[in-house]
């Protein structure tokens, strides 16, 4: 399966840079607003002073107390992620989400359509940059941890491409660390004095499965260049959205909720015969920073009088913390409307009930985290072998 993997490293830091271009040559650290704080993103420079995602703030004000400290923006990293993985839908229709800054894309069959891959590269990598305006490194390979290993090695916008067959030679000279494996197994690898991928592969299967048991066989796969992982592609959802601005900033909850029904209503024709299992309300503020507040419902929701009582509900427990200067509404989890059938019985209830929770975990989650047993081989002396786990979708 030929696949490209994108990469933007420090994903976060890079959009606070392009949103404010007077940061691009400055140390920046991004905190979160955990307690205690901690960094969430910094300049890849700072990387090698010890500073890194995780660290306390405190402790990286004492490595580099002249850096930018600006608290994260989830809600601007998530959309404009969220825009890169809609363009990247538009080259190819098989895209898998890695978090921030990291995405695979399927090129099976897409080749035909360019003047081969280095082309197909090309336009991958301008979608990025247009969905975003920044640059991505892409590798392209014919199994994913290759085309990952190839992404690390390629400057920002620009490409390496594997050719089929020059997989494990291409590894060979790449450090152990860019394995897809436990930070345990990675320092494990270097205490044996195996320092290169290709070291690695230069082990038998049989000596790497007696130091590190069942892993020493994926170990040893990996770094000969043979990838079996599948890519999972995001799951398609359809979305319901409108957006407005206020002429000037405002802040109060009557305000914010008026302009919120508004926005109900120009969603109420697209909506109509329809209903919705997720909202989302976004707001700009004054600060530069964005708020988001995300509801669920427990039953799919189409009535605007009821969408509206929620939203003032979410707005008066939880209101933004300065003026809004815009808002936006999505809604998100769209199905059809459908009746309820009262049950004469206690199982007939319970049963719906349940159902219902597993639809509602789907919405939130994005999958069930509920499975059921599936008989496959109820004639199998191994008991292991009789059932399988399946995802349930209610």
């Amino acid at each position: 399966m030929p696949a490209a993997f994108v990469s933007i490293p420090h994903f976060a830091a890079a959009v606070e840079v392009v949103r404010d271009p007077g940061l691009r040559d400055l140390p920046l650290v991004i905190g979160d607003s955990d307690r205690p704080k901690r960094v969430y993103d910094c300049s890849p420079f700072l990387t090698r002073r010890g500073i890194f995602p995780g660290l306390a703030i405190r402790k990286a004000k004492s490595i580099c107390p002249e850096a930018v400290y600006l608290p994260p923006d989830h809600v601007l990293y998530g959309n404009r992620w969220r825009a890169v993985l809609d363009a990247l839908e538009q080259v190819s229709p098989q895209v898998e989400d890695a978090g921030f800054g990291s995405s695979y894309v399927d090129l099976t069959g897409l080749a035909a359509h360019y003047a081969g891959r280095d082309s197909l590269a090309a336009a991958v990598l301008a979608a990025v940059r247009d969905a975003c305006g920044l640059e991505a490194s892409l590798g392209v390979a014919e199994s994913k941890f290759t085309a990952f290993a190839a992404a690390r090695t390629s400057r920002p916008g620009g490409f390496t491409v594997v050719p089929t067959g020059r997989e494990a030679a291409f590894l060979a000279p790449l450090d152990v660390g860019l394995l897809p494996v436990a930070v345990e197994t990675v320092e494990r690898l270097r205490r044996l004095g195996l320092e290169t991928i290709g070291e690695v592969a230069a082990i038998s299967l049989p000596a790497l499965q007696m130091q590190f048991g069942g892993e020493g066989q994926r170990l040893w796969r990996l770094a000969s260049g043979c990838d079996e992982d599948g890519l999972r592609p995001r799951r398609r959802v359809e979305t319901l959205e409108a957006a407005l601005s206020f002429e000037a900033p405002v802040s109060g909850i009557d305000v914010l909720v008026a302009a919120s029904k508004q926005l109900l209503s120009r969603l109420r024709l697209p909506l109509r015969g329809r209903a919705a299992r997720e909202l989302t309300l976004q707001a700009d503020l004054v600060t530069d920073r964005g708020w988001e507040k995300r509801l669920v419902f427990r039953e799919a929701v189409s009535e605007s009088d009821r969408l509206a009582f929620v939203l003032r509900s979410a707005l008066t427990a939880s209101p933004p913390p300065a003026a809004v200067r815009g808002l936006s509404l999505r809604l998100a989890g769209l199905t059809g409307e459908s009746g309820k059938q009262l049950a004469l019985g206690r199982r007939g209830r319970l049963q719906n009930q349940l159902e219902e929770a597993v639809r509602q975990l789907k919405a939130r989650y994005g999958h069930s985290p509920v499975y059921r047993c599936v008989d496959v081989e109820s004639w199998s002396v191994v008991p292991e072998d009789r059932q399988v786990l399946v995802e349930s979708d209610g």
